[in-house]
Formats: structure tokens, C-alpha cells, sequence
């Protein structure tokens, strides 16, 4: 449905760091207290252990350390941590500039602070900016390769990069240097990108199985696996995983919305229309958005749909003021629904120069077919599928340039993959889809 929902790596790399992240918070608050209580906390209260990372108390907790010991580096790497955990919970942008900030400061006491250069890294693929995560990765791995969480940074910087002979190198060094939730998701990513469905849910099944099963990262691998049972076709066993995921922390959004996406594909478009209007209004993130959008488009409420598109442009205007490069998702956004596809191809290309992924490889395809040069467009759509991807969306984007660009056979035979794979890809090129392989066939 969405074109913004693609499974991204680093948001994995960020849940091993919501343990990582606590394990540190944790150690560090369990040697100190403050001097007098504060007011914004109750120090009666449980135990940090007890409280969700990103919870509001432990930045509270940890700033308020930073005041009673300003020159202490771990303070200030902790809390940007925990500022970068909170932004999956409130999807405020500037908590990135906060975090940002908190990292320096602790590098500025201590340069090889392991810590920071590892949220430091972290904060960079969170932002896109994946060339400064590799310098900062190898920064980390230089202070201590033995540090699985360097091996993470690396892997997702390169796969987004398209260095995908790298990622499998540096995830292969991450696995050897500690088996766990975190390193079985990246192999089990890479294992989706080269189109070894069954391995990547396998993959993704030992990751949900390695370590606590109450904690959010638990919760967050679920999804991850519902995502692939849902990309893959199978909508009886993704939304029996969202609701697992649910029924560990039933205010979960992320698993909400992966509820309300199978609703959708099963046409309970009342149902989906409210939960994904609720979904949004709590956690505002642009792919809830655009989904919403979209359900008003197919359901033929455009007024709405149009005020849907507009947000989700503001969201990533504010994402940007924020220091994030979002050119490639906005440039597949404004393919399908934007009014410029000139420009829209200007950003593709410009996205295309700093991150060559099959990703960027697939949106500037896109936005050049929109643009009337399918020609060009066949170019980058092939390199988008040179891993043999399984992804529907990509494999129905390929049909349709093909077909542009007459090749009736290839353009056929790409859409029927896309059906194959999942006939619930799109709710707005699904039809398209089956309309088109109809009269290919009959012709």
C-alpha cells in the first residue's frame, strides 16, 4: 500500500541500541543518585530498569546527573541515547539535534568515548547520512572491534550505499562477534534483499527468539517479522504477529498499524480508515500517514486523501530541518502523487548520486517513468532488481516501464511476479496491476 513502509536496517540497529542503550543507563544511574529529589521525579519511584527506554523520567534522571556532574563523558553518551530512543516514541525530529549535541559533548570530555561514537554512528543512519555513519563507525571500531553494535552501524551504512558485498562482511563480523536479536534481523535483511524470503522469516523468527520477549526490541523484531509475512502474501500469519507483538504492549503502534495494513488488504476499509486515523494522531510518522491517505484515495474521499499528502510533505520538510536526507522517500512519494515530475526526478537523480541503493535505483526509475522517459527509466529499474529482490512494488513498477517501452513479455511476466509475491501489494496499483496482466494475457 504505502510507498514509504520499506523494512529499513538501521531502525533495527536502533532497537539493539534501545537495550544497549538502557544496559548503560542503567549501570551509569545505578552508581549515582541525585543529591535531593527532584521535582519532575519520584524518587520512590521503580527502578530505571523498570521504565521503557525513551521514557522521559530516565532523560530526566540522566540530566540530572549532567548537573551534578558536568565533565562526566558517560553521562552525556547516555543521554544522548536515550534521547535517540525517544524519538520511536514521539517521532519529534529535534530530539535528533538534542542527541546530536549530548554525543558531542561527550566526545569534547573524552574523543574515544566508545559509547557516543556509537550513537554518534547511530544518529547518522537515523538521519541518512550514511557516509557519516561509516566514518564514525570506523572511528568505533577503532577504539574497540570487538563492539557488535560497530559491526551495525558499518552493515546498515553500507547496504544503504549499495555496497552490499560489504554489509554481508561487516553483519558476518556482527554475527561472529555476538549472535543475538540484533545481528540475526541484518542477516535476516540482507537475506530479504536477495530474495530468499523463506530464510529472511526463518532468520527473523531466531531473532524474535533470542532474549527477552517482553522488551520493546521484542516487540519491534515482531513487526519486523509480520512485515515480511505480509510482503510475502501471507496475511493470516502477519496479523497473528502484529497481534503478538500487541499483546505484549497492546498500545504498540507500530503493530496497531501493522493490523490496520491487513485490514486494508482484506477490504475493511471502515476499520482500517479508524485505526489508522488514531494510529496517526498519536505517533504522527509519514508512512501512517500516507497509508491513511491512501485508503481515502481508493475508498474516493480525494479531498481527504489530499490533506493526508500534504502532511505527510510537511512531516519530511520537518525531518529535513532536522538534518535527515529524505530526498529518495520524497522523490518516491511525489512519483505517485506529486505535480512536478521534473523536479521530482532532479531530487531521484540527486538521492541516486549520494546513496546508489536498488532502493534509489527503484524510485528514480520511477520518477523517470512518471516523467515520460521510460527509456531511462528501464536502465535503473533493472538495477533496482539485481539482487532478485522478492518486493511486489518493485517487480510491479518494472512491469509497467517495461510495458512502456514495449516489451510486452518482460512487462507480463514482471507483473505476474508481483501478484505471485503478494496480490495485496498496493491497494491503488493492485487493481493496475491485474487489469494490465488481463489484457497482456488476452492480447
Amino acid at each position: 500500500m504505502p510507498v514509504l513502509t520499506r523494512r529499513r536496517p538501521e531502525m533495527a540497529l536502533l532497537a539493539a541500541l534501545l537495550v544497549f542503550g538502557l544496559v548503560a543507563t542503567w549501570r551509569l544511574l545505578g552508581e549515582w543518585r541525585p543529591a535531593a529529589p527532584s521535582p519532575a521525579f519520584d524518587t520512590s519511584a521503580p527502578p530505571p530498569a523498570a521504565l521503557e527506554a525513551g521514557d522521559p523520567r530516565m532523560v530526566a534522571q540522566l540530566q540530572s546527573r549532567i548537573r551534578q556532574e558536568p565533565e562526566n563523558p558517560a553521562a552525556y553518551a547516555a543521554l544522548g541515547l536515550a534521547l535517540l530512543q525517544q524519538v520511536r516514541s514521539s517521532a519529534d525530529p529535534s530530539l535528533y539535534t538534542q542527541a546530536g549535541q549530548a554525543f558531542d559533548e561527550a566526545l569534547k570530555r573524552d574523543p574515544q568515548n566508545l559509547d557516543a561514537l556509537i550513537g554518534r554512528g547511530s544518529l547518522a543512519l537515523s538521519l541518512h547520512q550514511f557516509h557519516e555513519a561509516l566514518r564514525w563507525g570506523e572511528q568505533a571500531r577503532a577504539v574497540n572491534p570487538h563492539r557488535a553494535q560497530v559491526y551495525g552501524i558499518l552493515g546498515d551504512a553500507y547496504v544503504e550505499l549499495g555496497q552490499y558485498e560489504s554489509a554481508l562482511d561487516a553483519v558476518q563480523q556482527m554475527v561472529d562477534t555476538r549472535p543475538d536479536r540484533s545481528s540475526y534481523s541484518r542477516v535476516s535483511y540482507l537475506r530479504e534483499l536477495q530474495g530468499d524470503t523463506a530464510g529472511a522469516i526463518s532468520l527473523m523468527q531466531q531473532a524474535l527468539a533470542a532474549g527477552d520477549s517482553s522488551s520493546e526490541s521484542a516487540r519491534w523484531t515482531a513487526v519486523q517479522l509480520g512485515h515480511l509475512y505480509f510482503n510475502s502474501g501471507d496475511l493470516t500469519r502477519a496479523e497473528t504477529t502484529y497481534r503478538q507483538a500487541l499483546q505484549i504492549n497492546p498500545s504498540f503502534v507500530h503493530a496497531q498499524a501493522g493490523v490496520a495494513r491487513v485490514q486494508a488488504a482484506r477490504g475493511q476499509y471502515a476499520e482500517a480508515i479508524a485505526a489508522y486515523r488514531q494510529i496517526s494522531a498519536q505517533l504522527p510518522l509519514p508512512e501512517f500517514v500516507l497509508a491513511l491517505g491512501e485508503l481515502y484515495e481508493v475508498t474516493g474521499q480525494p479531498d481527504q486523501a489530499r490533506t493526508q499528502y500534504d502532511l505527510v510533505r510537511a512531516m519530511q520538510r520537518l525531518n529535513a530541518s532536522a538534518g535527515m536526507d529524505v530526498d529518495m522517500e520524497l522523490a518516491l512519494f511525489d512519483a505517485e502523487h506529486g505535480t512536478n515530475p521534473a523536479q521530482t526526478v532532479e531530487r531521484a537523480r540527486a538521492a541516486y548520486s549520494r546513496r546508489p541503493s536498488i532502493h534509489a535505483a527503484d524510485a528514480l526509475a520511477w520518477a523517470l517513468y512518471k516523467n515520460g522517459n521510460a527509456a531511462e527509466a528501464q536502465r535503473y529499474s533493472q538495477e533496482a532488481l539485481r539482487l532478485g529482490t522478492r518486493d511486489a512494488a518493485m517487480h510491479f513498477r518494472a512491469g509497467m516501464i517495461a510495458h512502456a517501452n514495449g516489451d510486452r513479455d518482460t512487462a507480463r511476466q514482471h507483473l505476474q511476479t508481483a501478484l505471485n509475491i503478494n496480490p495485496h501489494f498496493s491497494l491503488r496499483h493492485g487493481p493496475e496491476a491485474r487489469k494490465l496482466l488481463a489484457a497482456l494475457k488476452a492480447g
